[in-house]
């Protein structure tokens, strides 16, 4: 096998390498070398090319011999089984041919026959419908009720729209009388429903309505009475709007003349429009959407006929399309009076609403938002102007007369909003804006600098006057506003007061921050004037009085109640706003019951004549801060440590912390302090242990309210005199020293 193809190999690479007989291999042969050769030469070469494939083709019938007589074999066997198929397939198409022959024939008589029954059928069903329109076209002619006739003429007007009776003259003739009688029947029809709608006559209604529904015209029907109803509407909202019956051309070119009334300014104008409108709304529009409710209970009793309860909800959609186009194809005239007197038309449009009260007449709103948005805007301009105006005087404060024509225009907005709660809600909205202006104004105009919040000249000065009437013009204007709130109670929605009291607590939180710098320099006075308590000489000295004269107060406090009652006097009572006056007081009196306390408790060394003497300070002071705030009992726990300080005070240590620890209002740390006073000059104070001032110690007592960092500093104090006494070997502590100790535990576990 291997050998005859290398032969064969051997014979196409002789074929290929040779020159000219490889150009017999190429589809194309173009060569110059058939051209150098002669005829002889080229048929020679054919020759020698032809034996060669000749010995090689003999060579492979030589050599594939048995293969080849197989081939032959199976060919012919092939070529006697395609003559057999060949005789069937003619077989075939011969019985074919028969059977055709068989069938065509009665298939084109049975076609006849199926055509002949096919016009035979509609023949049958012309006539049969003929004499059916026929018969009904009698029935009809006699019979006198609506609604059968309605019936009747509804199967008429299926028989009829059968196109196979076109063009049939016994039909066309009964054509005429059909609808002649259904012209009647639909006339009388729409005449008995648009009296039975009128007179809201249920019966009559209903079998007018049974008509449409028998002529299978339910959905036209209605429709037609909804445009009717809306230009009913439409025609009664155009009169109302039409100037002088049709002379708005003419008012029109008159509003330009110089000296001539402009519409808006006509007060008979606007009182016609208005009782036109006022009219429309209250009678036609009320009418026809009545009548609209009406048709649809009626049609929603019929339901299982109709299928349609869109009815009222299609005729208010439209409606509210029809006013505002009415509306908005106005004069400008009646526009501005509209914007103008927007409430009116809002109670106008609502009052038909909840007159008609019907699920599917909704109160929509928001067909009026265009007038609405411009009726708040001019609202908000009459409250801000007049607001603005009244501040355009510099280191001036509003007057009375200025406030309350401000409080007539939020009553009169308020007022007259009343006819919805949603109008009031945005018009309060508006009142709120006009006060927090009112409130910025103020704020501008304050006097502010150190000379706002001096308290120690002997007046107060021009700046603090300004203020003082500001704050006082702040709380005229809350109380006239608060005035209106309770006055309209009853008609105000809770909402609405609420949005109101909101920018009223701004007012008292402008006039808290009037007075803080009042309240920080009195503070700050205060703490001054206690702070000598330790700069007075005698309280080691001061004996326990033998007789029962009375103990007189320390020159600090106769200072102190002095100033309290001076500044009250002269820089407090101004003030009118006394709800925050007295939160800002109380605020002083805490702050002069710490400070006292604070320093009471420090003060070292103190005799027990001292103690007593100190004892009638708290008093004194007690009554000169009831000038300031007379509800001390109010205060809590500041009042509570007022008094315990003051029963405390005269206390041996073992009384006190036996006392404290029974329960006390006075904190543990201020305890403690006070036991320093009963020590001797070892045991040193904390802030003498931390080589601090006495305003530094109540600098970082302001700092540190936590009881813990008190103890802690406390305890250091108590640690290095501890310390002190080991490295000098003493024996003895101080006595009250174990009573500290121990105490200060029981602070610390306790805290």
């Amino acid at each position: 096998m291997n050998s005859l193809q290398e032969e064969e190999i051997d014979v196409l690479k002789k074929v290929e390498g040779d020159e000219f007989l490889s150009l017999f291999l190429q589809s194309n042969v173009k060569s110059d070398l058939l051209k150098s050769l002669t005829i002889a030469e080229q048929v020679k070469k054919l020759g020698e090319g032809i034996e060669i494939i000749g010995r090689e083709l003999q060579k492979q019938v030589l050599d594939k011999h048995n293969d080849l007589i197989k081939q032959a074999t199976h060919a012919n066997k092939l070529e006697s089984i395609l003559n057999t198929m060949n005789v069937h397939m003619q077989n075939l198409f011969a019985n074919a041919e028969r059977l055709k022959i068989q069938i065509v024939g009665p298939y084109q008589a049975l076609e006849m026959h199926t055509t002949v029954l096919s016009r035979l059928h509609l023949a049958s069903h012309i006539l049969r419908q003929v004499n059916r329109i026929q018969q009904l076209s009698k029935r009809l002619s006699s019979m006198n009720d609506p609604v059968q006739k309605a019936t009747i003429l509804q199967e008429l007007e299926q028989l009829t729209s059968d196109s196979s009776l076109t063009d049939i003259d016994a039909v066309t003739t009964e054509l005429r009388n059909i609808r002649a009688q259904q012209q009647k029947v639909v006339k009388l029809a729409t005449s008995s429903l648009t009296q039975g709608i009128s007179s809201e006559n249920i019966a009559q209604t209903t079998t007018a309505l049974q008509i449409f529904i028998n002529l299978g015209t339910i959905k036209t029907a209605t429709e037609n009475v909804i445009d009717v109803c809306l230009d009913e509407c439409q025609e009664s909202l155009r009169t109302a709007f039409d100037p002088s019956g049709g002379s708005a051309s003419g008012i029109n070119k008159k509003q330009g003349g110089p000296g001539r009334a402009t519409l808006t300014s006509s007060q008979g104008f606007r009182t016609r429009v208005w009782g036109d409108l006022e009219k429309a709304f209250s009678e036609e529009l009320y009418r026809q959407s009545k009548q609209v409710k009406f048709l649809q209970g009626i049609l929603n009793n019929l339901n299982m006929y109709t299928n349609d309860n869109e009815i009222a909800k299609r005729f208010w959609r439209r409606l509210g399309e029809c006013i505002v186009e009415d509306v908005n194809n106005s004069v400008p005239a009646v526009q501005q009076m509209l914007e103008a007197d927007y409430p009116k038309l809002l109670k106008l449009y609502r009052d038909m609403t909840q007159k008609l009260n019907f699920e599917h007449f909704a109160y929509n709103r928001n067909i009026l938002e265009k007038w609405e948005n411009s009726y708040l805007s001019n609202s908000l301009n009459q409250l801000l102007e007049p607001t603005q105006t009244m501040f355009n005087q510099e280191n001036a404060a509003p007057s009375h007369d200025q406030i309350d024509s401000v409080i007539r225009n939020i009553t009169n907005e308020l007022s007259v909003a009343l006819v919805e709660d949603r109008l009031t809600e945005k018009i309060a909205k508006n009142v709120s804006k006009c006060i927090r202006m009112f409130a910025v104004k103020t704020e501008q105009q304050l006097s502010t600098g150190p000379d706002a919040a001096q308290v120690i000249a002997g007046a107060p000065n021009a700046g603090q006057q300004l203020n003082v009437q500001l704050a006082n013009a702040l709380y005229y204007l809350q109380v006239q506003v608060q005035r209106i709130l309770a006055n309209m109670k009853e008609s105000l929605s809770s909402v609405t007061i609420d949005i109101i009291n909101d920018s009223l607590r701004g007012l008292d939180n402008l006039t808290s921050a009037i007075m803080q710098p009042l309240i920080v320099s009195i503070n700050s006075t205060i703490e001054t004037i206690v702070i000598t308590i330790h700069l007075e000489q005698d309280w080691a000295k001061l004996q326990v009085p033998t007789s029962r004269n009375p103990i007189s107060c320390s020159p600090y406090m106769r200072e102190l109640t002095q100033f309290i009652t001076r500044i009250n006097h002269t820089y407090l009572i101004p003030f009118e706003n006394k709800e925050v006056l007295a939160l800002k007081c109380s605020e002083v009196v805490i702050r002069c019951i710490e400070l006292l306390v604070r320093h009471s408790s420090l003060l070292r060394p103190l005799s027990q004549g001292g103690r007593l003497r100190l004892q009638v300070d708290y008093i004194t002071i007690e009554n000169a801060l009831k000038i300031l705030y007379p509800y001390l009992s109010d205060l809590g726990r500041p009042y509570r440590l007022l008094k315990s300080m003051a029963t405390l005070i005269t206390l041996s240590p073992k009384e006190i912390v036996q006392k404290q620890i029974s329960g006390s209002s006075v904190p543990h740390s201020t305890v403690l302090l006070l036991l320093f006073s009963f020590a001797g000059t070892e045991l040193a104070s904390p802030h003498q242990n931390a080589a601090w001032s006495l305003t530094k110690l109540s600098s970082w007592l302001d700092e540190h309210s936590l009881e813990s960092d008190r103890l802690d500093l406390i305890a250091g104090a108590l640690q290095r005199y501890e310390n002190i006494i080991r490295q000098k070997n003493l024996v003895n502590y101080d006595p009250v020293y174990p009573i500290m100790s121990e105490f200060l535990e029981f602070a610390t576990k306790n805290n």
